[in-house]
């Protein structure tokens, strides 16, 4: 069952992924039909207001270029525009190291020094303002310059001088005023003074396009540079003189221009076509959303995003909508090829950064479906739990409602639970009860009050002294018995009432049992560590002591060739006898210090245990004992090192072939069990167990007392340390004289 739920899931996420992908796939494909829509809607570009600005400081482009021309020489817009200025910063330049040297000649009247250095500190104010104004004039014509330049190629112009010879053209020998080859046009003239009339204009709103150009016309486009305290009246813009300046576009170069100021954003926005299908798609999604989720209604109790409340939910989707429709603007830019364009400039090839716009056209239109699915989904468990359910768990509004009546409810059932016939409500109570009756008497006497009310103090004094020094008795009580647990003593009891104190007793009773707990580990630890001593003095004392005595056996003159090829096997033995034991020593050591290093991997557990079989295949033929293998045919699969996990399986099956009583039967059983894999190892013991199961895996323990056959006591030790570096559990079962040890690990 539980795997057709993760199946049912599973499914829920791949159809939900689908139709958020499809619906942002039909988005990204419809890019040319909202390009033909946009095309056909919204005003004419010549209606734009930026572009007859445009228009405008396109004027003073031409006015400069041609005045370059004629002049032959590079022009500065401050020198051309502003040639007054121009002069009086140039004036100011070349007087000013004379001025500086007036200033400090006039050293001798204190007030001629004064008059002297406010007029200097006006003229420096003077020149700084207009040098900051030349560098706001050539800025702004720049922006004139790049705004007008974006325009020029899609547009036809002519400059017309007084007589009305072309000087400029730019409409491949037409003459633009009064052409009826042009769809609009507009045609600007400047009298002797600068200032600009509008001799013919032609378009959809006439009207409009006649106002708009004279507004721009009339007004100074450096106005907002001025400062009124330095322009004293004599700074402006001069404006072309005598000149006459003719823009005009054809019907396929309005169908055909783009402009790069918005007017592309705002026809897509205008044509309105890419929020309807945007807004369609979203109720497709919707739709397809709740449909899906009817097949998987318990959806919403795994994933904890899908138990939003309504609010937060609502809240989003309104986001997501808006963010939605807001990428009208990424549609334009998008076919417009702007970022097409800018991966090209980036390096990519065609190909990838085809593919690269359009990923990230699908990635963005993603988002908002993808909140309109996850809204559908929270929003469909209304179905599933009932409206009222989903009031109180899943909207702010009922979460807090839920808060207050938990509150409430808490409140009446303390105000409840107050019993009158316990000591400590009642006393309370009835401290309270006469408190409030006695305010009450004393507050009708009005000034006889304030007597009543001293003498009720002094009375409240006492009584509240009273119950102090009983307070103070009892926590004296109470610190006492503490004392004495710190200062050693485990088996204090405290038998006065305590009064308010009196829960105390059962934390000082845990304490104390903590404690009792502490100490007795600490006299196990003690144990140990003597057991620790004593073992391995014993079993490093017997291999040493036969290795000293062959090697004097090996000093003997006369011992034979036989005799001494004997005695160095028996030093081997034991000196690799030795050796083991201090390497189980470290191991141990090391394990119960946390300072193994795990070199984890993917081990088929199988098979590393039927390794550890073959390898000791020759000692279970010489112990008479027989093996029953019950493993899985498949392999299972765990992360684990492979060393200590070999070390592990080597020795156990080691202590079975020690311990076991010869001629029996043991069994090895592997099984897999939900999220775990059990091996489970038995035998029958050839001694008796006497010993505890828990302490068996204890350094030095061994089953063995007598410790008459060889072992460190550390097998157990280190194959119970083993497992649980790995994440697992060992344990150890005894029954009568069957020996039981049982490892589990996580499947992850």
């Amino acid at each position: 069952m539980d795997i057709k739920l993760k199946n049912r899931h599973r499914i829920s996420g791949l159809l939900a992924a689908a139709v958020i992908l499809a619906a942002a796939f039909a988005m990204v494909e419809l890019y040319p039909y909202f390009e033909n829509e946009s095309s056909r809607s919204g005003a004419p570009i010549y209606e734009e207001s930026a572009f007859l600005k445009h228009l405008v400081n396109g004027n003073y482009v031409l006015a400069l270029e041609d005045a370059q021309k004629e002049q032959n020489k590079i022009l500065s817009p401050f020198q051309y525009f502003l040639p007054e200025a121009e002069a009086e910063l140039k004036a100011a330049s070349s007087d000013g190291s004379e001025k500086s040297t007036v200033t400090e000649l006039s050293g001798s009247s204190s007030s001629n020094i004064q008059i002297t250095e406010d007029e200097g500190d006006g003229e420096n104010e003077r020149t700084e303002y207009l040098r900051g104004l030349r560098k706001n004039s050539i800025r702004e014509f720049e922006n004139w310059n790049r705004d007008f330049s974006n325009i020029r190629n899609s547009i036809d112009y002519q400059m017309i001088d007084e007589n009305g010879k072309v000087i400029l053209d730019h409409a491949e020998g037409r003459f633009i005023p009064n052409n009826n080859y042009y769809v609009f046009q507009a045609v600007l003239h400047y009298d002797e003074l600068g200032r600009m009339d509008i001799t013919c204009v032609r378009g959809e709103n006439t009207a409009y396009l006649l106002n708009t150009l004279q507004d721009f016309g009339d007004k100074d486009p450096m106005e907002s540079y001025y400062d009124d305290y330095f322009q004293r009246g004599t700074l402006k813009l001069s404006n072309p003189r005598n000149m006459t300046f003719a823009y005009g576009m054809s019907e396929q170069q309005i169908s055909s221009f783009k402009d790069t100021s918005g007017n592309i954003w705002t026809a897509y926005e205008n044509s309105g076509s890419v929020t309807r299908i945007f807004i369609g798609l979203v109720c497709a999604v919707a739709a397809l959303a709740f449909l899906f989720s009817c097949m998987d209604v318990n959806l919403a109790d795994r994933i904890a995003i899908l138990r939003t409340p309504l609010e937060l939910v609502v809240g989003i989707v309104a986001g997501s909508v808006a963010f939605g429709a807001g990428l009208t603007s990424l549609v334009a830019v998008t076919n417009r090829g702007d970022l097409y364009s800018a991966l090209l400039r980036a390096n990519f090839i065609p190909k990838a950064a085809d593919i690269m716009v359009k990923l990230w056209n699908l990635l963005w239109w993603a988002v908002p479906f993808a909140v309109i699915y996850w809204a559908v989904l929270c929003m469909r468990d209304v179905f599933h739990i009932g409206i009222t359910r989903y009031y109180k768990e899943r909207t702010l509004c009922g979460l807090f409602c839920g808060w207050v009546v938990n509150s409430l409810k808490k409140l009446y059932r303390y105000l409840g639970n107050i019993n009158l016939q316990e000591k400590s409500d009642r006393t309370i109570f009835k401290i309270a009860a006469v408190n409030f009756i006695v305010l009450t008497i004393l507050c009708s006497l009005w000034f006889l009050g304030i007597g009543a009310l001293f003498l009720y103090s002094v009375i409240l004094f006492f009584v509240m002294r009273k119950y102090y020094i009983d307070l103070s008795s009892k926590y004296n009580v109470l610190l006492k018995a503490t004392n004495q647990i710190a200062e050693g003593n485990l088996e204090v009891v405290i038998e006065e009432d305590l009064g308010v104190f009196e829960p105390f007793k059962k934390e000082i009773q845990k304490i104390q049992s903590g404690l009792k707990g502490v100490v007795d580990e600490e006299v196990k630890s003690q144990k140990l560590k003597t057991d620790l001593i004593s073992n391995m003095s014993h079993d490093l004392k017997t291999p040493l002591t036969a290795i000293i005595t062959y090697v004097n056996l090996l000093k003997d003159d006369h011992a034979t060739p036989e005799q001494r090829k004997a005695y160095i096997d028996i030093l081997e033995q034991k000196s690799m006898r030795l050796k083991a034991l201090i390497e189980d020593l470290f191991e141990i050591s090391k394990a119960n210090s946390n300072n193994v290093t795990l070199d984890l991997e993917d081990v088929d557990i199988v098979s590393l245990l039927k390794e550890v079989s073959f390898e000791l295949s020759d000692k279970i033929e010489e112990s008479t004992i027989e093996f029953r293998w019950n493993l899985p045919d498949e392999k299972i699969i765990l992360s684990l090192d492979s060393q200590k996990t070999y070390r592990i399986f080597d020795n156990l099956l080691t202590n079975i072939i020690k311990y076991a009583m010869p001629g029996t039967r043991a069994y090895i059983d592997m099984r897999k069990e939900n999220d775990w894999v059990e091996i489970i190892l038995k035998n029958i013991s050839a001694a008796e167990l006497t010993f505890n199961p828990e302490e068996i895996t204890e350094r030095f323990a061994r089953g063995d007392q007598a410790r008459n056959t060889e072992g460190s006591g550390l097998g157990m030790a280190i194959a119970k340390s083993f497992v649980e570096l790995q994440n697992g559990k060992l344990t150890v079962e005894t029954e009568a004289d069957l020996f039981r040890v049982i490892i589990r690990w996580p499947i992850m």
